[in-house]
């Protein structure tokens, strides 16, 4: 991870609405502490679902909003745990300022700085047993700040599970909390194509979040002559964060990320990386609650940003297109897109790839052939996709594919009984809701009509059931 500031909605992260004053959050712990209580302030709508005033948290925690101002510039600090704890409950905070709160009372107002050169005097603290000052000796604070980041201080909750706020300070006694370059931001996003892939979504959120936040720090010191490379990067982290709501069914979140991906994409000026942000979106429109031809929608326009161009966000785009196609029931249009796809796909592919790879043509094949009764072509598709690529995410779609493809030749009870074994076989945690989007797709091919009588339909909807977080 790179870096740690809390969540807040995408068009706060990135440049809407203007930003108030910055205070440096790095000065001291109070300035953390209180820079952490602004980032819960004004993530809380999108966390909670129902926004929070100033006027309201005052009425919560019994502090005026004079002093709150304070408490959020780093300027004072509450007086006892017993405070913290009302505000922490105020924003939903779910305990993470009540666990930030022993180191904030020991470390104070002292400054970075101060820790850094390690002198020998006293310095205020916040105690609530009455202690005012830091034990003295050699080196004491700086070799408190490295234990606290070795003991893992705030392993209680995710994002504090490596001691995130300390080791953020310690990069700033290091002189290397701006060190990181586009090389290595390039390769972070690369990190997280493999994670989602390869790790169930919740366990990649919250790093994604960290990162995201990270790089919008790093944005706001940058110069605009050097943003371009940086607000690619964030397209791109953008893109993979809507990519992970998506399969944690947080669709409302992942639409407002896709946004925020285009918008970085577009000031980045890259056209390369506007196509692949629009191609992606249209891909995983397909898996949420948005209809088939939205999902056509962007698929074409982001062929009309690629002015012939062949790059992998093309390649996204004709197959998402194809599968709408198909969803749709068009599917001599849908088998002419996937045979545009293998064409393009048999060019010199420009440009980054992104992650994409060859058993993607494998996979639209699959999803096409699976609406079109094609049972035999459908059936080499996914072979040759399980042979080539065996992460989880395809190699259990393309199973349900199979389940689709026979529900629509009639054989419903076997379709169902296929999706529920398929869906039963799957790490819960793996269980994504993009793949059950596609289980859900296998009942859509039984009439209405016909439902009630199916034996497998109990289990069918039982193990879906089971599999969705309550």
């Amino acid at each position: 991870m790179i870096g740690w500031r809390f969540q807040q909605p995408p068009e706060v992260i990135f440049g809407m609405p203007a930003p108030r004053k910055s205070t440096d959050r790095y000065k001291s712990m109070a300035h953390y502490f209180g820079a952490l209580i602004r980032d819960l302030r004004d993530s809380y709508e999108l966390r909670v679902g129902e926004p929070l005033t100033v006027a309201q948290l005052s009425a919560r925690t019994d502090y005026s909003p004079s002093m709150l101002g304070s408490i959020e510039r780093g300027e004072s600090l509450p007086e006892s745990g017993r405070r913290v704890q009302a505000i922490d409950d105020a924003l939903h905070a779910d305990g993470q300022l009540k666990m930030l709160w022993p180191v904030v009372q020991r470390l104070g107002h002292c400054t970075i700085d101060e820790l850094a050169s390690a002198t020998n005097r006293t310095i205020a603290g916040y105690r609530e047993n009455g202690s005012s000052a830091l034990p003295q000796g050699d080196d004491v604070e700086r070799r408190e700040l490295f234990q606290l980041a070795g003991l893992g201080l705030f392993a209680q909750s995710p994002l504090f599970s490596a001691g995130e706020p300390v080791r953020q300070m310690l990069e700033r006694v290091l002189n290397t909390a701006d060190s990181f370059t586009v090389d290595d931001w390039q390769l972070t996003c690369a990190d997280y194509l493999h994670a989602v892939l390869t790790r169930p979504p919740a366990t990649v959120r919250d790093d994604l979040v960290l990162d995201l936040a990270a790089l919008q720090q790093v944005l706001a010191r940058e110069t605009p002559e050097r943003a371009a490379d940086l607000q690619r990067t964030a397209a791109w982290l953008s893109a993979l964060h809507a990519n992970v709501l998506t399969r944690l069914g947080e669709y409302g979140a992942a639409r407002r990320w896709w946004t925020t991906a285009r918008h970085s994409a577009d000031s980045s000026g890259d056209t390369d990386m506007k196509v692949w942000v629009r191609g992606t979106e249209a891909v995983f429109a397909l898996y949420s609650p948005r209809s088939p031809e939205a999902a056509l929608i962007l698929a074409r326009n982001a062929q009309s940003l690629a002015g012939g161009r062949v790059t992998t966000g093309l390649l996204k785009a004709v197959s998402a297109e194809a599968q709408a196609l198909a969803a749709l029931g068009r599917q001599p249009e849908a088998r002419e897109r996937l045979h545009h796809l293998h064409e393009l796909a048999g060019r010199d592919v420009l440009g980054e790839k992104y992650g994409w790879k060859a058993s993607e043509i494998w996979f639209t094949a699959s999803w096409v052939r699976s609406y079109d009764g094609a049972t035999e072509a459908g059936r080499e598709a996914r072979d040759r996709l399980l042979t080539t690529s065996p992460t989880y995410q395809n190699g259990t779609n393309v199973q349900l594919h199979e389940a689709i493809g026979i529900g629509r030749q009639g054989g419903h009870n076997e379709a169902l009984q296929l999706a529920t074994q398929v869906i039963a076989d799957l790490d819960p945690a793996y269980r994504s809701r993009m793949i059950l989007h596609t289980a859900r797709m296998v009942l859509d091919t039984v009439p209405l009509d016909k439902r009630a009588a199916l034996p497998a339909l109990g289990d069918y909807r039982a193990t879906i059931r089971a599999s969705v977080p309550n």
